[in-house]
């Protein structure tokens, strides 16, 4: 279908699953209903396309923003892969051992983290993600479209330090890093160019620091109710929380559903 009536973007961690990372049944209704009714929806998020797939196919989703831009899938082809050269890499993982952090390495197919720690369980085990396979070396033969670090404390000097990377820190423990230049937001402006989509307006649901670059792409912006407070203040409405089917709320009062 090329005459979507919108394009409707839609983060995962914290807006579309609950807080207890669980896809619930009045939204996944709400996103098919979103669909038969003429939208397009996507995701737009962090995590890799392959982390993902079960929820896509439960909301019967063919189009993703994944690795906050590295990846795009139209209808189910890859209309886009980035990858983060090997030199970057290592920079990356240099610096992170120097500070007893964990680095994760992402494509499209797999994870594996530089090694095992408490900081790297934990994460995973909230997610209810499998462990991933331990490898230090994983760049130096495997693509990799986006690190995940796991700090200690994240702090302004990841940025410093890591200058050919694009950075975003999500959390007190967690800094997401991507191709120089690339984000969300700029995910967002590629997937509606390569699909060949312009000229529709555009939504986007989101909660978190680096959904601001996603925000600013879009012709309107929805921040989740349990949102960080600096983004409610930039975003058109504020929703409910994703506890309280926040999506549902907004897509209904949209009358898009």
């Amino acid at each position: 279908m090329s005459e979507y009536k919108a394009l409707i973007f839609f983060d995962v961690d914290g807006t579309l699953l609950s807080s207890k990372s669980t896809l619930v049944e009045e939204v996944r209704s709400a996103i098919i209903k979103l669909k038969d009714n003429g939208y397009l929806p996507a995701l737009c998020t962090g995590r890799s396309v392959f982390e993902v797939k079960n929820i896509m196919e439960k909301c019967h989703i063919k189009s993703i923003v994944s690795m906050n831009g590295q990846y795009l899938e139209y209808e189910g082809q890859i209309i886009q892969n980035n990858f983060i050269e090997k030199d970057i890499c290592e920079q990356a993982v240099d610096y992170s051992l120097k500070r007893d952090d964990v680095v994760c390495f992402y494509n499209y197919k797999q994870i594996c983290v530089s090694k095992d720690q408490y900081l790297s369980r934990h994460f995973y085990e909230h997610k209810g993600q499998p462990f991933p396979e331990v490898n230090l070396n994983f760049y130096e033969a495997n693509p990799v479209n986006q690190l995940l670090i796991l700090s200690h404390h994240t702090d302004d000097n990841y940025i410093k330090n890591m200058p050919n990377l694009e950075l975003f820190i999500t959390s007190d423990h967690t800094i997401d890093a991507v191709s120089k230049g690339n984000s969300k937001g700029q995910g967002i402006i590629n997937f509606i160019e390569k699909s060949g989509l312009q000229g529709i307006p555009t939504y986007a649901f989101g909660d978190g620091y680096n959904d601001i670059s996603m925000f600013k792409a879009v012709n309107y912006s929805v921040a989740m109710g349990n949102g960080k407070d600096e983004i409610k203040k930039m975003v058109d409405l504020v929703t409910d929380t994703n506890d309280n089917l926040g999506i549902v709320k907004s897509l209904t009062d949209f009358h898009f559903i």
